[in-house]
């Protein structure tokens, strides 16, 4: 999770919308990871991808509508609720949040959705995300899915590459000036294909 958020930036995405440490974000990410709820950052959502028995990539694959932002919101927020927060580290982290909510599109009606998608260094390159792409995609079309979209940050161009051959066209474009100087990119942009 934390190198899909990191994509083309200097720094995380994770990391900046917590405005934690590191290492107390990584625990969050974790929390997460096994949360009661599933949503598009929960273990049960991952797909990994191994070479030679060592994993080289992963990616999430989830219901749009069941899974999506507020399923995780609901998450992040009964985590917050536990923590012994410094004075005004919620209501900062409430602005952050907003900035990203503005400049991240909705997500589609009835969609299946790919996320947190991120390949190891030493296997970039190599075909990792397209074999995954094409098996996570296979998923959401067996469970009855029309269509599949996939967010990416605004100025990942490898990203993008990526995603254009494996058939999704770019549907909107969401660029927001407090997310731009919060996170350092100007938005997110929705891709989409039908399955």
């Amino acid at each position: 999770m934390r190198t899909a958020a990191t994509s083309h930036l200097p720094t995380c995405v994770w990391d900046v919308l917590f405005g934690l440490p590191a290492e107390h974000v990584d625990e969050l990410l974790l929390s997460l990871l096994g949360s009661a709820r599933t949503h598009w950052c929960h273990l049960d959502r991952f797909w990994v991808a191994e070479v030679n028995g060592e994993p080289a990539g992963a990616m999430t694959g989830f219901d749009t509508g069941e899974e999506g932002n507020p399923a995780l919101e609901a998450e992040i927020f009964a985590l917050l609720a536990g923590l012994d927060l410094p004075d005004g580290a919620l209501e900062a982290l409430v602005t952050r949040a907003t900035a990203l909510a503005r400049a991240t599109p909705p997500n589609l009606d009835a969609s299946w959705g790919v996320e947190n998608v991120a390949v190891a260094a030493g296997f970039r390159g190599a075909g990792v995300v397209d074999a995954l792409l094409q098996h996570v995609l296979a998923v959401g079309r067996d469970r009855g899915y029309q269509q599949a979209q996939v967010l990416c940050l605004n100025g990942n161009e490898r990203a993008e590459r990526t995603w254009k051959r494996n058939g999704f066209g770019l549907v909107t474009d969401y660029r927001d000036v407090s997310f731009e100087q919060t996170y350092g990119t100007p938005g997110l942009r929705l891709h989409a294909q039908a399955l």
